[in-house]
């Protein structure tokens, strides 16, 4: 089987990217909100100087310049490769170790003459630009949202009030992405590393239990070119194991037949 999404990595980046959403949170609350109409809280109708949109919007621009210094994107980048890295050093440790002995190659000398690093270093930047997205996505939305209210003439209160319902929201969308984008590279990982090393098919494999997705179960088993992806007339989409989101299928990569050995499974 090719590595699991480690579980720790997952967990530990979730919390990171909620924390920063926490903190984004906090910041446009007092930056924005509170600083709409301090005399005037029940309506933004007459807000300060009577164009409660372009004041808005000039505080909304204050709040990411000063967000962006905070989490700028090389920040990002950091805190993802942090992550990726150790998910990486995990997948090669793993992989190499259950196919040494199938392949008669030592896992350290497999390591040792990889090449995959400009790939491996692809798939840590593709991490870290889901984060930005979501960092960029979640200030838009907020003042989208807190625009639209305002125009609609809703009161301090209850916009303060939805606007703490979108925050847990976003919360909860962080510890999907953290979910989705830790098993999304531990799948092309394992997918490139196969490859390089002359493996060109694998099986589908389920987590086989109540929360599989109909459309995944119904690839459960299905052999497939890892260079193509499997193919689903349930869904009507072609995927790789594990990079649908909150997907927790792995691949078992079929080692071809070499001199001596028969065809075999890892």
């Amino acid at each position: 089987m090719a590595p699991d999404p480690p579980k720790t990595e997952i967990r530990q980046f979730g919390d990171v990217i909620e924390k920063m959403i926490a903190q984004m949170a906090q910041r446009f609350k007092n930056q924005v909100l509170l600083e709409m109409n301090k005399s005037t809280v029940d309506k933004f109708t007459d807000a300060q100087t009577g164009n409660f949109a372009k004041i808005l919007l000039s505080l909304s621009s204050k709040f990411r310049r000063k967000l962006l210094n905070k989490y700028d994107n090389k920040r990002i980048e950091a805190m993802s490769n942090k992550f990726t890295s150790k998910v990486n050093a995990r997948n090669q440790k793993e992989l190499y170790n259950r196919i040494e002995d199938k392949i008669g190659i030592s896992s350290a000398e497999l390591a040792a003459t990889e090449g995959l690093t400009f790939q491996i270093n692809a798939y840590k930047l593709e991490t870290s630009q889901w984060v930005k997205k979501m960092r960029d996505e979640t200030m838009e939305q907020w003042t989208a949202n807190t625009l639209r209210q305002m125009a609609e003439g809703d009161s301090l209160e209850t916009i303060m009030s939805q606007f703490d319902g979108m925050v847990e929201k976003r919360r909860g969308h962080a510890k999907m992405v953290a979910r989705t984008q830790i098993s999304t590279f531990n799948s092309l990982t394992s997918k490139a590393r196969s490859q390089n090393l002359g493996i060109t098919t694998a099986v589908w494999v389920t987590a086989r239990d109540e929360r599989t997705r109909p459309c995944h179960k119904a690839r459960d088993g299905k052999e497939y070119e890892l260079s193509e992806g499997l193919y689903s007339s349930c869904d009507g989409k072609t995927l790789m194991p594990g990079i649908d989101y909150n997907c927790r299928c792995i691949a078992r990569m079929k080692i071809p037949e070499m001199e001596g050995v028969d065809n075999q499974d890892l």
